[in-house]
């Protein structure tokens, strides 16, 4: 199921800035990097159009102006 989350904030964002997707057979999370600005993860810039595994918890950071707290929850 997808799901859409807007943002309100400075031109750094892109409108399709990152995709979080969650494995339905393994319950593992990824994240891939669509933005124009970049995409940190735990403060590594993560690779454009690569997806990587996200760990249990983690910090994700939109362009230079936003930083979202990750966590998979039981």
């Amino acid at each position: 199921q997808q799901v859409d989350l807007l943002l309100h904030t400075t031109d750094e964002i892109s409108r399709e800035h990152v995709i979080l997707r969650r494995d339905p057979a393994t319950g593992i999370f990824s994240i891939l990097d669509a933005s124009t600005n970049g995409t940190w993860l735990n403060g590594k810039r993560l690779r454009k159009g690569v997806e990587d595994m996200l760990p249990g918890r983690a910090r994700i950071g939109l362009g230079e102006v936003l930083n979202l707290a990750f966590e998979v929850r039981p």
